[in-house]
């Protein structure tokens, strides 16, 4: 069980294309039926039972039954991640020596927006299994975002040897690289991940944006448009490629690439703005053409 799909996040955010590095929630999906007696883990309300105290006249909140996994898992599945991380809470308590609970509060509480809970979390995940590959995936999100590069190395290292064809570790040392400004190691990593997975649409973009940033706007546009024709819902996928059509005189592609973005996301300022400017652009062109 130590590998249940791909986590999720960070965003890797630049001033002028907003762009995100990877954080895709592929790696941050729940595992299902963590434990061998998983099929006694049927829902459990979290609700209260609610005797009067005689002299306050207050409600005092009672838990009712164990903390069950699936009801934990069906919380952080409806993005009720406050109340995901409270069951496992509740869950880790009760059954402290198993690392799937850790994992799950840790995931919760990061989603929560809860850092140092969630670090906490997943480190304890790895005590009790060292091995355990999402939380190292995991927890090297939430050091990468703090900028706390050697330490998610460390962690990546080990993911990387529990298992080599990972195309997810590739992208998120990818992320590494690129932050601590080595894009050559930055490349690389992504070439990789994109070797192992011809899907990751993740490592696409970031490699994509790497390129716009160095000018190699012919080498981008082949690989932001395969990040769009596999995700093209992805607001920031099409900003990305409609910025490397605009640098390459596409300016009725890079158009629609922005009405793209726009249409994914109506409040995108950035889309907004770029699509401003390149019809202006586009205007100006076809004027002069005539």
């Amino acid at each position: 069980m130590r590998r249940n799909g791909q986590i999720a996040a960070g965003l890797l955010v630049v001033a002028v294309a907003a762009a995100g590095c990877s954080n895709s929630n592929q790696s941050q999906s729940p595992v299902s039926n963590p434990e061998t007696h998983s099929a006694k883990m049927t829902p459990v309300s979290m609700t209260t039972n609610a005797p009067l105290d005689a002299k306050k006249s207050n409600v005092v909140p009672v838990k009712i039954g164990p903390a069950k996994f699936a009801d934990g898992e069906s919380a952080y599945a409806e993005r009720n991640y406050t109340e995901a991380a409270k069951i496992f809470d509740q869950y880790t308590e009760e059954k402290p020596k198993n690392a799937w609970g850790h994992y799950m509060l840790g995931l919760s509480s990061w989603k929560a927006g809860d850092l140092a809970k969630s670090e906490k979390a997943f480190n304890e995940a790895l005590s009790i299994d060292p091995d355990h590959f999402k939380s190292l995936l995991n927890l090297s999100r939430i050091l990468i975002d703090q900028k706390r590069f050697d330490e998610a190395v460390t962690k990546l290292n080990h993911a990387d040897e529990l298992d080599p064809k990972s195309a997810e570790v590739q992208r998120l040392l990818g992320r590494i690289y690129d932050g601590q400004g080595k894009l050559d190691d930055a490349v690389m990593a992504y070439r990789n991940a994109i070797a192992l997975d011809d899907k990751d649409s993740w490592s696409m973009n970031n490699l994509g944006f790497i390129f716009i940033g160095q000018k190699r706007y012919e080498d981008a546009v082949p690989l932001l448009t395969k990040a769009v024709e596999l995700q093209p819902n992805v607001p920031l996928f099409r900003n990305n490629l409609g910025m490397a059509l605009e640098h390459t005189k596409g300016f009725t592609a890079a158009a629609a690439e922005y009405k793209g973005a726009l249409t994914a996301d109506p409040k995108n300022a950035k889309a907004q703005q770029n699509l401003d400017r390149v019809e202006a652009v586009k205007v100006s062109h076809d004027e002069d053409a005539h």
